[in-house]
């Protein structure tokens, strides 16, 4: 092999991996960029819901803060590793909530219809432990139909 050819191989392979570098490093990125973050549902005689499933510190304490609406299929569960008297607040929020907390079993332990975003720092607290914590847009609880003591499904 020539000095030329030589030359010319060592030219394709210091260009060729950079590039193969570069796109698996894209390809990486895209892949977790465009992941759909988990969500639930909540069906009722009315309507099905699609639900963000907030499981982590961030993700609960963030909630639907900073956003400047939402469907109305949609809504965000808070799922908490055990029961407790979870309390919840609208810091951030520009649109009111029905707020609904569900015990281990799914069943309805409190509700706070239409709250509104002007109450923060005002906490809103369930009279008993909750396992789950359900957001949807203010009115929702009622349209659906959901009140305290129902089981619903999820």
């Amino acid at each position: 092999m020539s000095e030329k050819q030589k030359k010319e191989k060592r030219n394709f392979w210091a260009v060729f991996w950079p590039i193969v570098f570069g796109l698996s490093v894209a390809s990486i990125v895209a892949l977790f960029a465009f992941q759909t973050p988990p969500t639930a549902s909540l069906q009722t005689d009315v309507q099905t819901y699609k639900l963000d499933i907030g499981s982590t510190d961030a993700e609960q304490e963030q909630g639907l803060g900073g956003r400047d609406s939402m469907d109305t299929d949609k809504g965000m569960i808070f799922v908490f590793e055990k029961p407790a008297v979870e309390c919840f607040w609208m810091k951030d929020m520009q649109f009111p909530l029905d707020i609904i907390w569900l015990n281990e079993l799914k069943r309805v332990v409190h509700i706070e219809a239409n709250v509104s975003p002007d109450t923060y720092p005002k906490q809103y607290c369930p009279s008993e432990q909750a396992r789950y914590v359900i957001e949807l847009n203010a009115g929702e609880a009622a349209r659906s139909g959901i009140k305290t003591n129902q089981t619903l499904r999820l």
